[in-house]
């Protein structure tokens, strides 16, 4: 923050000492003026912003005390530095009656003056942050109560106050493509740190064409923000601007952004909200672009049978009962390349699936298979598309729910799960030393968690944590045994990085602790 200082003295020799023999800017200080008295002080600040006065106190004319108690009354946000002679001490004592705090005798030391400034200037640019600030909070309380509400403000909700020289405004929407694919495979630490990333490129980007940015996350993949201009933007710019935003995560998950028309009436703000965020959807569907205007976004051919032709469709449902996994993915892979092709919106995509799904069911009616409470769980609900937010993760979603449709009427069919259950006892047991979840086996197996916590529930009568302790433990007892291994070096051994833990557990599955049962082993005849 550059502090601007008006300096007022009677003597034009004192200004220029004041002025040039000082180095100002080495503390980010501007002097922007000089004036013989307090009216001419006050005739300039009428036309240049001042933040900082620095005035002797007695001047022919209207002298520093006057000045001081003027600008108290007029403008109370400007600081003043009172110079006073020795004998000009009664002036000093009633300037710090009025409210002045800080002044200098003369003749002035000048690291004592650019000190105090430094100080002054400190707290200067921690108001100037702290009402910066309280205007954010009020704009960001007022986008959310809108957003929240449909655009309906509950009753006492007042409009934040248009800035002085706002031309226009504008929403800016921005998500993450592929949010679902990336999510679920970082933690949540590492999605914060990417949210606050990807929202300061943005503020960024924005702000450098003249904007005055407030966003804020109104999904964990969609960033919200307004902007206001204080000139006109042309779209060219804003397209450069925002096309040259980085990618806040990995490689190949890029920013998407969608950007509503300007409009000058908050009362406009929720449609053209709501406007930014239809054309930031739409830009999964359209091939190629990362930034799209709404006034451009021209809907893509809508298809309602996503499936089509009929065969396709006809095709699917009879493999999901006669066929293979890499036979019913193809298929898939087939439907989903001509949606794409066709510009089918998600939404479409998803009305679609849940119409096969009515097709399984009357499909099953006529089966033998009995799994008709298990199919109700086939995407249930509503699919979140500011997650599921592109056509490779919408594709990624149904695969996982046909796959697990899939195995769940052909282990009804043989009755049992004996070929999933023997792959899931290879895989534990090739991979028991890792930090192995069930999410993992369950995307190797091609199946969603759900089914695959059902399964193997079913098949050991345990949860997957309780069986993965078990294998866990019996490896470690067979180092204990047969290694003279140390007891920490077995528990990183078999996929505990705490040692305390690996001892706790060991204990609760075994009744002793490891160095017990080394004893114990050591004791016992084979």
């Amino acid at each position: 923050m550059t502090i601007k200082m008006l300096i007022v003295d009677d003597e034009p020799i004192i200004c220029r000492g004041l002025r040039e023999t000082i180095p100002w800017d080495s503390i980010g200080v501007e002097v922007v003026g000089e004036a013989a008295d307090g009216a001419e002080a006050l005739e300039l600040i009428k036309r240049q912003p001042v933040d900082l006065v620095l005035t002797d106190i007695n001047m022919d004319g209207m002298d520093g005390l006057v000045l001081s108690k003027t600008l108290r009354e007029r403008h109370s946000e400007i600081r003043i530095i009172i110079l006073s002679g020795y004998d000009d001490f009664e002036y000093a004592r009633q300037a710090i009656r009025i409210g002045v705090e800080d002044y200098l005798l003369k003749p002035v030391n000048v690291d004592e003056l650019m000190g105090m400034v430094q100080r002054i200037g400190g707290e200067l640019e921690q108001e100037a942050n702290q009402r910066k600030e309280a205007v954010r909070d009020c704009w960001l309380s007022w986008l959310k109560s809108l957003m929240q509400n449909g655009g309906a403000l509950p009753d006492g909700e007042k409009t934040p106050s248009v800035p002085a020289g706002a031309h226009s405004f504008r929403f800016v929407a921005s998500q993450l493509e592929d949010y679902a694919m990336w999510a679920e495979q970082s933690a949540e630490e590492e999605r914060q740190t990417v949210r606050r990333k990807w929202e300061q490129a943005v503020h960024n980007a924005l702000s450098e064409e003249g904007q005055e940015v407030f966003s804020f996350f109104h999904h964990p993949n969609l960033l919200i923000s307004l902007c206001i201009d204080s000139r006109e933007v042309s779209r060219e710019k804003l397209l450069a601007a925002l096309g040259e935003v980085p990618g806040p995560a990995v490689e190949a998950h890029s920013l998407h952004f969608g950007v509503s028309p300007d409009f000058q009436a908050l009362t406009e703000a929720y449609t053209r909200c709501e406007n930014a965020i239809a054309a930031v959807q739409l830009s999964a569907a359209m091939e190629g672009r990362t930034v799209l205007f709404h006034e451009e976004s021209v809907s893509p051919r809508r298809n309602r049978g996503l499936f089509a032709p009929a065969e396709l469709e006809k095709e699917l449902v009879n493999l999901l009962f006669n066929g293979s996994i890499d036979e019913l993915e193809d298929v898939l892979g087939k439907m989903m390349d001509q949606s794409r092709e066709k510009g089918n919106l998600l939404a479409d995509i998803v009305q679609a699936v849940k119409e096969l799904k009515v097709v399984i069911q009357r499909r099953l009616r006529t089966s033998s298979v009995d799994v008709s409470d298990e199919i109700e769980g086939f995407l249930a609900g509503e699919i979140d598309l500011h997650v599921h937010n592109s056509y490779r993760a919408l594709e990624a979603l149904i695969r996982r729910e046909l796959l697990s449709l899939f195995t769940l009427i052909h282990s009804s069919v043989g009755g049992k799960n004996h070929w999933t259950i023997d792959r899931v006892k290879k895989y534990i047991e090739s991979h028991y030393t890792n930090d192995l979840r069930a999410s993992e086996v369950a995307a190797w197996l091609k199946i969603t968690p759900n089914y695959f916590s059902i399964v193997f529930n079913q098949y050991f009568g345990k949860g997957f944590a309780e069986y993965l302790n078990e294998v866990r433990i019996e490896h470690a007892k067979a180092f204990l045994r047969e290694t003279h291994d140390r007891v920490f070096e077995i528990a990183e051994k078999v996929g505990y990085k705490d040692y305390k833990y690996f001892c706790s557990i060991f204990k609760s599955y075994t009744g002793v602790t490891p160095t017990q049962y080394r004893k114990l082993a050591e004791t016992t005849p084979t």
